[in-house]
């Protein structure tokens, strides 16, 4: 029953709603050490689709049997490309019409790879929002690097660039986590 003497005074913004969403979203990635989920929004703040990375349909996921970039293949041990496919990509297929992209937000967990910020631009993404930024891991596990080519990209294209700085509502027990976010109260370092 509704306590009419203590009433709601405040909800949620809509990047607050929506990158928690992706947060949300990107718990169902079965990637070892990359998590990002995307959602995506007409103008309208209106959900056009959402996606997370992980395999293909059909292939195994790298939480059942290791990062082919940085484990191998389990069989050989040879290190192979990786088999997720990334967020962004996702998203762009589960919205079923590219069409409904066009002039489109996309709220990530992670900015984009090169990649993905290629087929965001050739989709028609006007604003991308995001929240960590993304390090490609070399093979092997040897390192990480940035990505410079997809923020030049977007800054070439047009596509508007936000780091989300609000709070993080969303918090996880470790087993859901990757590695860098393990023992860490996400709430509290983002804002909350």
């Amino acid at each position: 029953m509704a306590d009419l003497k203590n009433p709601k005074k405040k909800r949620l913004n809509w990047d607050e709603t929506l990158m928690n969403l992706a947060i949300l979203v990107s718990k169902r990635a079965s990637c070892k050490f990359h998590e990002t989920g995307a959602v995506f929004v007409d103008k309208n703040k209106r959900i056009i689709s959402m996606g997370y990375n992980g395999p293909t349909e059909g292939d195994e996921h790298c939480l059942d049997i290791g990062c082919a970039k940085v484990d191998g293949d389990p069989k050989t041990g040879k290190l192979m490309r990786c088999r997720g496919a990334h967020a962004e990509v996702n998203g762009i297929i589960n919205c079923q019409d590219t069409k409904r992209l066009r002039g489109a937000t996309i709220y990530t967990v992670l900015f984009p790879c090169y990649d993905c910020m290629k087929a965001l631009n050739n989709v028609g993404i006007a604003e991308l929002v995001y929240l960590k930024v993304y390090k490609r891991i070399q093979d092997g596990g040897a390192g990480e690097e940035l990505e410079i080519e997809s923020t030049e990209l977007a800054k070439k294209r047009n596509i508007i660039i936000r780091k989300y700085s609000g709070p993080v509502f969303c918090d996880f027990p470790d087993d859901y986590c990757v590695s860098e976010d393990k023992g860490k109260d996400n709430r509290s370092e983002w804002g909350f």
